[in-house]
């Protein structure tokens, strides 16, 4: 299995030349500050694409977390997370909220979905990777912060959760 990984990983890594070129804007001087925030303005009125047709990477070449090792789990999610840095996505996990399989899982279920495609140099796609049905509130119609999710459900401990009173973030 691990010389398909290797494979694969090769491929994730060729996948960073499809990137598309800048496009190329006749601008008069006084707006050349503005190309970046044009082309990609330009970018988020185009269609989407999924990250099947950006990439050039079915999504059928991944293999199900529960074939791979931990060591290879950690491989694939790093060439996943570089070739998205090459075209402006990242992530966004909440530290401890997933597993390495969950997020390795979590990353590969997005090659089916679309997302814009930029194709200058300004721009990041967040993709956020959260469990969010786990503090929503059906009473209140909302989802909670951390803090009021864990005071409002006393049966979880409180203490099992550090909690910086500073950031008002549990880790």
């Amino acid at each position: 299995m691990q010389k398909y990984i290797t494979q694969l990983l090769e491929m994730l890594q060729e996948a960073h030349a499809n990137r598309p070129a800048p496009r190329y804007l006749e601008l008069p001087e006084e707006m050349e500050c503005l190309r970046d925030i044009i082309d990609m303005d330009m970018s988020l009125e185009e269609d989407e694409h999924t990250m099947e047709s950006i990439f050039g990477v079915p999504q059928i070449y991944f293999p199900p977390e529960d074939r791979l090792s931990d060591d290879q789990i950690r491989q694939l999610i790093q060439g996943i997370l570089d070739l998205w840095y090459v075209f402006h996505y990242e992530a966004d996990f909440r530290q401890g909220e997933f597993t390495e399989r969950e997020q390795y899982t979590k990353l590969v279920n997005c090659w089916k979905k679309t997302y814009p495609l930029f194709r200058g140099s300004n721009g990041t796609w967040h993709i956020e990777m959260y469990d969010y049905e786990l503090n929503w509130d059906e009473d209140e119609g909302r989802y909670l912060s951390d803090e009021e999710y864990y005071t409002k459900n006393p049966l979880l401990k409180l203490e099992d959760f550090e909690f910086d009173k500073d950031e008002k973030q549990f880790f």
